[in-house]
């Protein structure tokens, strides 16, 4: 683990962080479409979560199964609701926008995990303030890429 920042998910158990990647793809598969860059945040997830690789296989089996959200957030602790809410909101975006569907399930989440309205706002600006400071970087090195400008001219 060194050489990389500690970080909440670190504090989960394995079982917790098979419940935390099970919330995240009710998130990607909520709006009915998953798509390339919402499978690449959630492959990057899993990393992070450091998944066995059999728990990676059959969550990858699943990601077009819809499971049951009620009985996620039954059995999830604070912290495991916390950090994928923080970590839905992240992959909500990677396509560029937040759909009413995933809007839904993550105020759902939010309300679980006693996260206000105000709250989940605060998460939507960390992500949009987190889109910019990457596209700073990619213009620091003069790499720009599609969407950059949108991000820069404020």
């Amino acid at each position: 683990m060194s050489g990389m920042l500690p970080d909440a998910i670190d504090m989960l158990s394995p079982m917790e962080k098979e419940v935390y990647i099970e919330l995240l793809t009710i998130v990607a598969n909520s709006d009915g479409a998953l798509v390339r860059e919402e499978m690449a945040a959630l492959e990057a997830f899993m990393g992070r979560a450091l998944l066995k690789p059999e728990v990676r296989a059959e969550t990858r089996k699943k990601l077009r199964q819809t499971g049951d959200l009620e009985e996620l957030l039954q059995r999830s602790s604070i912290d495991t609701l916390k950090v994928a809410l923080r970590d839905s909101v992240l992959l909500a975006a990677a396509d560029g926008e937040y759909h009413p569907a995933e809007v839904l399930v993550l105020e759902r989440i939010a309300e679980a995990a006693g996260v206000s309205i105000d709250g989940l706002d605060e998460l939507y600006d960390w992500v949009t303030e987190g889109w910019h400071w990457l596209a700073k970087g990619r213009n620091v090195v003069d790499m720009r890429i599609a969407g950059d400008e949108l991000l820069t001219d404020e």
